[in-house]
C-alpha cells in the first residue's frame, strides 16, 4: 500500500470510529483495534484510568462512557495526516450531557492515533479537564 492509500484508508478508519463510537456500536468499534492496542487519556481525573491496554480493558471502559455522558453529535470532525502516514491527528467538538448532572457536556477534544495495518494501535485522546469537571459538578 502506498502512502497515501495509507493515508486515506486511516481517514476512513477515524471516520468509522467516530461513527460507531456515537451509535454505541461496540462490538463493530471494538474490532477497529489491535488486540494490543494502547488507548491514553494523560488529562483524566484521579481516579480514572489514564491507560489502557487490550481490547478487553479498553472495550470494558469506553462501554461505561454511556452512563456518564449522552453525545448529541459531533459538531466538528476534521483529521490532519502528517509525514508518518500511520500518525493521525483529529480534532473533534462534540455536544452532549452529562447522565448524573444534566449539565452540558460540550467538549473538544485532540486525539493522537497510530495504527498499524489499518487498526488502531496506540490512542491519546487529551480534552479539556475543567470542561468534564463542570458537566459532573
Amino acid at each position: 500500500m502506498t502512502d497515501d492509500e495509507t493515508r486515506q484508508s486511516n481517514l476512513a478508519l477515524m471516520q468509522e470510529y467516530q461513527a460507531l463510537l456515537l451509535q454505541r456500536r461496540f462490538d463493530q468499534w471494538i474490532q477497529l483495534w489491535h488486540d494490543d492496542g494502547v488507548c491514553e487519556f494523560p488529562f483524566a481525573a484521579s481516579g480514572r484510568p489514564k491507560r489502557l491496554e487490550g481490547k478487553d480493558q479498553i472495550l470494558s471502559y469506553m462501554t461505561g462512557y454511556p452512563s456518564r455522558f449522552s453525545i448529541d453529535g459531533v459538531d466538528k470532525l476534521q483529521v490532519h495526516q502528517g509525514l508518518d502516514p500511520d500518525l493521525v491527528v483529529v480534532e473533534m467538538t462534540i455536544r452532549g450531557r452529562a447522565v448524573e448532572t444534566d449539565k452540558p457536556y460540550n467538549q473538544q477534544y485532540v486525539i493522537v492515533a497510530q495504527t498499524r495495518d489499518g487498526k488502531l494501535a496506540h490512542y491519546r485522546e487529551y480534552w479539556n479537564p475543567l470542561v468534564t469537571a463542570e458537566a459532573l459538578s
